[in-house]
């Protein structure tokens, strides 16, 4: 959401930037919110990848799955600090996307069906 954001209002982040560096000339403010966006859409596309993936390795039931998810959702939910200090433009699309991701954590640790389903997955110690 962050980068789509970005895009749609890069004359926030333009003057965002001319207003944090005033000794900034036009193309170079243009320049560095060129490079915000740019930047802010890879970082974040990787993250959509590694979503996208732990997404697909979830049905599996592998306990490595639940782990990878959890972990990578709590950090994006303390990562959301730098996003939310850097701009006001993001302070209503952090809280919504923090719950989802916060909702994500809870079903994936709370209901008993969610840890049996992966605890029936998870290799025995009879198998090593």
């Amino acid at each position: 959401m962050v980068p789509i954001v970005m895009w749609a209002d890069k004359d926030e982040v333009r003057d965002q930037i001319a207003s944090q560096h005033p000794d900034f000339g036009a193309d170079e403010v243009r320049k560095s919110a060129d490079i915000a966006v740019v930047s802010g859409a890879v970082f974040h596309g990787i993250l959509l990848v590694l979503c996208l993936v732990l997404v697909a390795k979830l049905a599996t039931g592998r306990p490595w799955t639940r782990r990878l998810t959890v972990v990578s959702q709590l950090l994006s939910v303390v990562f959301s600090a730098f996003s939310w200090s850097s701009s006001p433009m993001f302070h209503v699309v952090i809280p919504v996307v923090g719950a989802v991701q916060l909702a994500i954590v809870a079903l994936l640790l709370v209901p008993r069906e969610a840890r049996d389903f992966f605890e029936q997955r998870a290799p025995s110690d009879a198998s090593v």
